[in-house]
């Protein structure tokens, strides 16, 4: 495995400049038919909370939004006028897989920039010092956020008994963003589409590319709504934040 977990050196350039690509192309399948990415938050609909991070964040240039047909137009009816979404510079439709979503956001920059941060539209609670740490490592081959297993893991075979027991103090969860020069991730989609790499995530072609993917910490609250048991959690983790701030 390509990954390593330490403390990053690097610092964004002066001068450079920075992307997101927002997905919120998925179908949310185990949502039980919720729109997950208009659940309200105090009358805010998820999706802006998540596009409002990385709008209010001062390292962040330029901002794409992809996302399918249902979702682009609600974003267009309920979200695009109503919130201050200056840096959103496209918003794009998603493809057939989230890869395909990505590459098609990847796409729609104006200018290329230099460093691009990928991030779930449904992963509304992303700190900021969370950004900055994969901005900061993401100068070579990429970072990603990242926090560590809290339980024990199995290896379970076919026949649901245990291969051996996982040492959990070298295996992290993935989360979002994910952050790489903007020519290098590009170049990692084009040879997946042409050879036709199936992954679950933009560090995996990283790694299959031969790039060493960086691991910053994350955080606990930087959840993906996934199931209608995401939103109980994710409520909960709204009022505490608000709480903070008030």
């Amino acid at each position: 495995m390509n990954i390593e977990h330490r403390t990053s050196n690097f610092e964004l350039r002066t001068g450079a400049k920075t992307g997101a690509v927002i997905v919120a192309g998925g179908a949310g399948k185990r949502m039980e038919g919720i729109d997950k990415l208009f659940i309200s938050f105090d009358g805010k609909p998820l999706l802006a909370l998540t596009l409002e991070a990385f709008q209010g964040y001062p390292g962040i240039d330029v901002i794409v939004l992809v996302a399918g047909g249902a979702v682009r137009k609600r974003f267009e009816e309920e979200i695009r006028d109503r919130y201050e979404l200056s840096k959103l510079a496209a918003v794009v439709e998603g493809g057939e897989e989230r890869q395909d979503s990505v590459y098609n956001g990847l796409l729609a920059f104006p200018e290329p920039p230099d460093l691009v941060l990928i991030h779930d539209g449904d992963r509304p609670f992303i700190a900021p010092s969370v950004i900055t740490a994969v901005l900061a490592g993401a100068g070579e081959g990429g970072a990603i956020a990242a926090v560590p297993v809290r339980d024990t893991l199995k290896w379970v075979d076919r026949e649901e008994c245990i291969v051996k027991t996982l040492d959990r103090e070298v295996i992290w969860q993935a989360q979002t963003p994910q952050g790489f020069p903007f020519r290098l991730i590009l170049a990692a989609h084009e040879k997946a589409r042409k050879e036709g790499w199936e992954v679950t995530d933009d560090a995996s072609m990283m790694e299959q590319m031969g790039h060493r993917v960086r691991v910053v910490k994350g955080g606990y609250d930087n959840i993906k709504i996934t199931t209608p048991e995401d939103i109980v959690v994710a409520e909960a983790i709204y009022r505490r934040r608000k709480d903070v701030k008030e």
